[in-house]
């Protein structure tokens, strides 16, 4: 590679893209673009981070019992950027909905504060905004402009130099353009104002109106734009523009001489409009008199005024977004001026006035709001602030997603087993369910939601399918009150060890935070070769025996709720059902479209018995009555609670109203009728359960001496399961023997459990 050719490839590629974001402008080409283009020069920082999530987009998702709409950039496959945000829609929702109140009332005059448990995902939410920010910032439709002072010794004997020629032909009468060689001072504006500002007050509206009213219709602004109309520029560029003005007799075009304009863009690293302030004691906020140790730098119109520039966190991050983290544990006297500049959105400086345009976002612990609350200057601060809960997730679908991202790299080299993730995820939401009490339901739900085990009410959170046991009556009624189960303890409060506070549910539980640790524990563990689901189990053995720690597991029981040693014995049961599945369908001793074809013969039998119609036997070529020996051999399995009459009936019912539903859609009979196919694959395999037994122990024998014994059939009968597991569910060698140990090792304990159960 020729480098000469390489540094002229980069330093045209820097060039063009410096050129076509057009970083440096003069005022007069602003002031063009503003009367052909308000609305993105007329936008406050709640409008901004608005027209952001708008920009970047939405897709339909689901929460707990209904729709929803996530934004995009909240996603992983969103240009890249990380951290990913699992779940939380409702959250997005309401950050949304808040972002919105304050566009249209032109200003952010609450801040919003996030609060939750520990590792809920409330400092991901922030982070996920401001990378979206940094983004949109350098799009097209998310220009950002200040403004810079520009002064020069050359002054008077200046010709068209730099890019002047180039870019200002129209107005040569600017220093926005000058060579570095030609700039003898420059000042910046800390507070990053807008050049709008720069056009006298008295004339401002009259341009600004102008422009909105003959621009075509989609560059006009969205929203309330009198930040704009009223606003002013900072003390220590007001100091700077009037001492020109009088320099210059009052020639408003020979100010504007030295004023560039600039494209800037939202960084979090570089402290440009995002600013992360952490817990501390210190006033956010200060300033500094310009240059007092460099006064010779200062241009001679500005040498007897005393310039102070502001300067912090809060200064940073103006025009774009402040987060406190962890708010509430800052010294309450330290945050008190934010109580004026979250109404005001101002903040009073030694020697000026700083007013802000910006987004305030906090998060704060639960523990520690419950604290202040009870602090008498609560309600002063309440009436500034949005309260937004961010609880722990509570379908374990989505808490997979987190895990998956990054149980890989806690597995360093080692296979991560199929349902690693899975379980880990079940085990966590358990911890954070809450039993329901019959006295906030009414009707079919009173007495059925009470009666929704930990797993049952988890998977009908995920799934939103109720139970099988439960009557038809009784499913639709779960099926309908989804929502009102959810959000049933949304005002609940409590105490527990001595602190009164909210316990909505996901108020509690085992943390994404620490089931991280809970797999990064697992993957050490050598005894397995895999990073495996029974490794999982062992480390949260482990954890377990250590309720000092973590307060989740000094909860007292509700019933069979936040008893988290009977959830790891029923998130085994689970395991075992589903491996036990994926082992049962690599052995494939039967096709699956013999379940179809059997429920069809059985559907077939009960629209007749329904109808009060014969069936045709193709057997005997005769029409006979429906067959009460299949009808019987199949519900005996489903353990009915209904008449049979009624449940007959249900099950017509159920297949019209999907019809309804989905016209002109192939009925998928398993997933309308997953009790119904569940009973008759369990049967079948129960039936051959020692045939099943005897296939599975040879599977053990794969790579031994013992396997050479076998028949040729029967080792090709192992070889063909072992290789559909591999291909179908990712099973290594090692992991897939660890697995069959597993199912033959629960399956012995659950009959010897089931034989103990009968004797007594």
């Amino acid at each position: 590679m020729d480098l000469e050719s390489e540094l002229d490839r980069i330093q045209s590629s820097v060039r063009e893209g410096f050129e076509r974001a057009d970083r440096v402008r003069s005022f007069q080409l602003f002031l063009e673009d503003l009367k052909a283009n308000p609305g993105p020069h007329l936008r406050t920082a709640p409008q901004y981070l608005l027209d952001m999530l708008e920009h970047v987009g939405t897709r339909a998702s689901t929460r707990i019992g209904r729709q929803a709409v996530r934004f995009r950039i909240f996603d992983r496959d969103y240009a890249g950027i990380e951290p990913l945000l699992v779940g939380q829609e409702r959250v997005q929702e309401e950050i949304y909905k808040h972002l919105l109140a304050a566009a249209k009332r032109g200003k952010a005059d609450k801040m919003l504060l996030l609060h939750g448990p520990n590792g809920s995902g409330k400092t991901t939410l922030i982070e996920c905004l401001v990378k979206g920010l940094e983004h949109y910032s350098r799009t097209d439709a998310g220009v950002l402009l200040r403004f810079n002072w520009i002064f020069t010794e050359r002054e008077g004997r200046l010709d068209r130099i730099g890019f002047e020629m180039l870019r200002d032909e129209a107005a040569p009468d600017t220093y926005a353009f000058l060579d570095l060689k030609d700039i003898s001072a420059k000042f910046h504006c800390e507070l990053r104002d807008s050049p709008v500002f720069l056009i006298p007050r008295e004339h401002r509206q009259r341009i600004i109106e102008e422009a909105v009213r003959t621009c075509v219709p989609e560059n006009r602004p969205r929203f309330p734009y009198d930040f704009y109309m009223e606003g002013d520029l900072c003390q220590k560029c007001r100091k700077i523009y009037d001492a020109l003005l009088l320099s210059y007799q009052g020639d408003w075009r020979k100010v504007l001489r030295h004023i560039q304009v600039e494209r800037f863009y939202i960084s979090k690293r570089y402290r440009v409009g995002a600013v992360s302030i952490e817990p501390q004691g210190n006033v956010d906020a200060g300033v500094r008199l310009v240059n007092s140790e460099h006064s010779w730098t200062i241009p001679t119109v500005l040498r007897n005024i005393s310039l102070y520039e502001p300067q912090g966190d809060i200064v940073d991050a103006n025009r774009g977004i402040l987060e406190y983290s962890d708010f509430l544990k800052r010294p309450l006297e330290a945050s008190k001026y934010l109580l004026t500049t979250c109404e005001r959105g101002t903040v009073n400086l030694a020697s000026c006035m700083a007013y802000l345009d910006l987004v305030i976002m906090a998060t704060s612990n639960e523990k520690q709001l419950s604290l202040f609350k009870r602090s008498p200057d609560f309600s002063s601060f309440k009436g500034r602030m949005e309260l937004i809960p961010v609880p722990y997730l509570l379908r374990f679908s989505t808490e997979i997603e987190l895990y998956r991202k990054l149980i890989h790299s806690f597995a360093g080299d080692r296979h991560v087993t199929p349902h690693a993730s899975e379980v880990a995820a079940l085990w966590a939401v358990l911890t954070r369910l809450r039993k329901p009490n019959p006295k906030n339901y009414t009707g079919t739900l009173a007495s059925v939601a009470p009666r929704l085990t930990p797993i049952e009410k988890a998977k009908l959170y995920d799934q939103g399918e109720p139970p099988s046991r439960f009557s038809d009556e009784e499913r639709k009624a779960l099926k309908a009150g989804i929502l009102k189960i959810r959000q049933e303890f949304e005002e609940d409060e409590g105490e527990f060890e001595g602190i009164f506070g909210a316990e909505y549910e996901g108020r509690r539980g085992a943390s994404a935070r620490e089931m991280m640790s809970i797999l990064a524990s697992a993957a050490q563990m050598r005894k397995h070769r895999c990073l495996t689901p029974m490794a999982i189990f062992d480390a949260l053995e482990e954890l377990m025996k250590d309720s000092s720690v973590y307060d989740f597991l000094r909860l007292p029981a509700e019933g069979a709720y936040r008893d988290v040693r009977k959830f790891l014995d029923d998130v085994r049961e689970e395991y075992f059902r589903w491996v036990t599945d994926e082992v049962y369908e690599s052995i494939n001793l039967i096709d699956e479209s013999e379940y179809d074809r059997f429920f069809l013969e059985y559907f077939r039998h009960v629209k007749a018995y329904h109808t009060k119609e014969k069936v045709y036997n193709q057997r005997t070529n005769t029409y006979d009555p429906p067959n009460e020996d299949l009808l019987g051999s199949v519900e005996r399995l489903l353990h009915l609670t209904d008449p049979r009459d009624l449940f007959r009936s249900h099950i017509i019912t159920r297949i019209a109203a999907w019809s309804l539903d989905h016209p002109q859609v192939k009925i998928d009979y398993q997933q309308l009728f997953p009790e119904i196919y569940n009973a008759l694959r369990e049967n079948f395999y129960r039936e051959r359960n020692r045939l099943l037994t005897l296939i599975e122990q040879d599977m053990l024998k794969y790579g031994t001496d013992e396997f050479k014994l076998l028949s040729p059939s029967e080792q090709t009968q192992v070889q063909q399961a072992l290789e559909s597991m591999r291909s179908q569910y990712n099973y290594c060698e090692n992991c897939a023997r660890d697995v069959i140990a597993y199912v033959l090792k629960y399956r012995t304990q659950v009959e010897e459990r089931a034989r103990r159960e009968g004797r007594s």
